[in-house]
């Protein structure tokens, strides 16, 4: 009779019918709800990957390439690397971001008129879907053909949300907030973040411009801002950890003068993996794509991609 009710609590041989009964009902039901609960799970994770692989994590279709520019390169002198308080990376804010993606997004203000005519036609369509749009980046080789944007009040809104405001794992492409590349006005550097996607979507694949033969076949790549056509040429690309640097590529915007200037791009290219005997010349636009070093969330690496626009 003992083995016959084992995995009622007690020593239910002795029950009364009745309280068999009911134990036996209540495991029935907490069962039921560990089986809903897990189909609720795998349902969910079954629908964010199909909105990832599918459905490209929210991003758009990328609309009628511009013309390219030709690309150019430059020399400048040495010069000595003096420390400045370094600033937080907007990557490491991923964790947050997570649970912040999961609501309900806000709806997009509507571009005013004056400023969609200012928009090129190429990108004008997308602006009125979402005004955040700041400009569109295509790296052949590494599967980079997306909008970037930019949201100077909430800098790490995009972090999991993809160009349509909904969650996404990979989330979407954007300009730090501190960047300024809008029409009479623009900031030295400017820094794109991506996150480094297993999947290889997003900066999945900028990490391949850590071979020196990537580069050599792929030197140059575009991106366009909403207002005009850019083609850029690499100079650096790198490896570093958050903190170990005096001066990070990650707090480089602008600088107050030609030396502070050379001092943060020097900073940049003692870091490079290789020589590509591109050195930018004061006064240029640079460009830095930054991601993680590697796939693991929260990890403290990251890899860069310093640039420089060669259409001016």
């Amino acid at each position: 009779m003992a083995k016959r009710y084992r995995r009622l609590r007690g020593n239910s041989a002795y029950y009364p019918f009745a309280a068999r009964t009911g134990l036996r009902a209540r495991q029935r039901r907490q069962a039921r709800l560990l089986r809903r609960a897990g189909a609720a799970a795998l349902l969910l994770a079954a629908v964010l990957l199909v909105r990832q692989t599918v459905f490209h994590g929210g991003q758009p279709e990328p609309p009628a390439m511009l013309p390219a520019a030709a690309a150019a390169t430059g020399e400048s002198a040495r010069v000595t690397v003096q420390p400045v308080r370094a600033t937080r990376d907007a990557l490491a804010q991923t964790q947050a971001a997570d649970a912040a993606a999961r609501t309900t997004p806000e709806t997009a203000a509507t571009p005013a008129p004056s400023q969609t005519a200012r928009v090129l036609p190429a990108y004008r369509e997308l602006y009125e879907e979402n005004p955040d749009l700041i400009g569109w980046l295509r790296i052949d080789g590494a599967d980079v053909d997306l909008p970037v944007v930019q949201t100077p009040g909430d800098n790490e809104y995009y972090l999991r949300r993809g160009f349509d405001g909904y969650y996404a794992a990979g989330g979407t492409l954007f300009l730090d907030g501190q960047c300024a590349a809008g029409p009479g006005s623009s900031t030295d550097n400017w820094l794109v973040y991506g996150h480094n996607m297993r999947d290889g979507s997003m900066f999945g694949h900028l990490t391949r411009y850590r071979e020196e033969s990537f580069w050599r076949e792929h030197p140059t790549f575009t991106f366009d801002t909403i207002y005009e056509p850019g083609t850029w040429q690499v100079v650096a690309a790198l490896d570093t950890t958050l903190g170990a640097d005096e001066l990070p590529y990650y707090t480089f915007f602008d600088a107050a003068s030609k030396l502070e200037w050379e001092q943060r791009v020097e900073a940049i290219l003692d870091l490079a993996l290789y020589d590509t005997g591109v050195t930018p010349e004061y006064g240029q636009q640079l460009l830095t794509l930054s991601t993680c070093g590697d796939h693991r969330p929260n990890t403290e690496t990251r890899f860069a991609l310093l640039a420089v626009r060669v259409d001016e």
